[in-house]
């Protein structure tokens, strides 16, 4: 297998520029949102409920890509932990497609299920609501800078996840469904 690339989105000045712009913007754009429509003074929660509930949130989103990871390799993925970062990797190969189906999961589920949230919820709960939509599209930054540097690559390419960087193969001498 051959080596075509390299997806570096932790260690490079584009990656870490691009996630912190994409994580600043989204903030603004709930900030701004939450603002407007005086969320904050409908809040049934206390502000230690709000922290829980980001904590759990970090552990769903993780969970949701160890998940998919587990449902498309026979290889066990890896989590690690440094600190205020959690972040998810595995040694097994991917088609383009399931490594992007990996990296979108958390934002596309968590945030459909938040919406709905949202919606069926009492007012009271909009506001910590609100602050889970704002962290899942800011904590997603380095989610879709891997799409878009996947979507670059062949199609036939294979992707592996090593936590800080992707590495990118061509799959002419190997078969994956």
């Amino acid at each position: 297998m051959k080596t075509i690339g390299t997806i570096r989105y932790g260690n490079s000045v584009q990656g870490k520029v691009f996630m912190a712009a994409f994580f600043a913007l989204s903030a603004l754009a709930g900030s701004t949102i939450i603002i407007s429509k005086d969320l904050s003074d409908t809040n049934t929660v206390g502000a230690v409920w709000v922290v829980v509930s980001c904590v759990i949130y970090m552990i769903l989103h993780e969970g949701l890509h160890l998940l998919f990871m587990r449902m498309f390799s026979a290889v066990k993925p890896r989590i690690s932990f440094v600190f205020p970062a959690v972040s998810v990797s595995c040694d097994g190969l991917f088609t383009r497609r399931k490594f992007i189906a990996i990296a979108a999961a958390p934002v596309l589920i968590l945030g459909i299920v938040l919406f709905l949230l949202l919606l069926l919820l009492p007012g009271g709960y909009a506001f910590p609501i609100s602050i889970l939509l704002t962290l899942n599209a800011a904590a997603s930054g380095g989610d879709f800078l891997q799409i878009f540097h996947a979507l670059k690559y062949p199609k036939g390419a294979l992707f592996q996840d090593r936590g800080d960087e992707t590495a990118v193969y061509s799959a002419e001498a190997h078969s994956l469904s």
